[in-house]
């Protein structure tokens, strides 16, 4: 599979996607809080155009799934901003960055402990329907609802909390300060128990389905995929 199959595959048919490929995430920096903020993003394969080993599948970190005759190997992706070569374009991804708990670290925003009067990152049904985020390496992932749109946050457990406290704290009282009455789910550390998460957001017929990928190697090969949002977690 190309990327360029590979993205048509993501938006069309997301769940048999992430069910059966690898999906690293970078993220990038969402200068607008409280609104939607958009970024040309590329879907590529994770080592290029070159086998990592010869005689393997162009692409291939590791990961295979089943086959009419035993395992397959499969390509891995990765979702980035910036240059790209051979990789497939989404002119106008949703971001949702990553801030911090209680930390400057890395140049993000600083909540500075405050989770009950957060901003938060719009999903709404301008341009392309795809959200990406950060992988989550101890992080949580927080949404609400507001009306057709979602509202997010991506918060990195630095600064004094521990990332099963954060994800505690954020599902019992984390607030966006523009929705003070709206509750938030989250996906962290409990889905997660080791490794990293990646969370996609894929928008069909004007209504946001949010999914996650977990690994314990780097997305070399995936430990499970679930579909977050709407309804309960469920494994694809």
């Amino acid at each position: 599979m190309n990327s360029a199959a590979a993205l048509a595959m993501l938006q069309a048919n997301p769940a048999n996607f992430l069910r059966n490929y690898p999906l690293k995430c970078a993220g990038a920096p969402a200068p607008l809080p409280d609104a939607a903020n958009f970024r040309q993003y590329h879907i590529n394969k994770i080592q290029g155009d070159a086998p990592v080993v010869p005689g393997q599948k162009v692409g291939h970190r590791g990961a295979t799934r089943p086959g009419l005759f035993g395992a397959k190997n499969i390509s891995s992706f990765k979702l980035a901003p910036g240059p790209t070569v051979n990789g497939a374009v989404i002119n106008h991804a949703h971001v949702v960055p990553m801030v911090n708990h209680n930390s400057d670290l890395y140049g993000c925003l600083n909540l500075h402990g405050v989770i009950t009067a957060m901003p938060y990152y719009r999903l709404d049904a301008n341009h392309d329907g795809v959200m990406v985020t950060g992988e989550l390496s101890g992080c949580c992932f927080a949404w609400g609802v507001q009306g057709v749109d979602l509202v997010a946050i991506h918060v990195q457990p630095v600064g004094g909390i521990s990332a099963d406290a954060l994800q505690l704290a954020l599902a019992t009282t984390g607030r966006f300060a523009a929705f003070p009455a709206m509750p938030l789910a989250t996906f962290g550390r409990q889905e997660y128990p080791a490794g990293r998460a990646s969370i996609v957001g894929i928008r069909t017929a004007g209504a946001w389905t949010l999914y996650a990928q977990t690994s314990d190697d780097g997305f070399n090969t995936m430990s499970g995929a679930f579909r977050i949002y709407p309804g309960v977690f469920t494994r694809l």
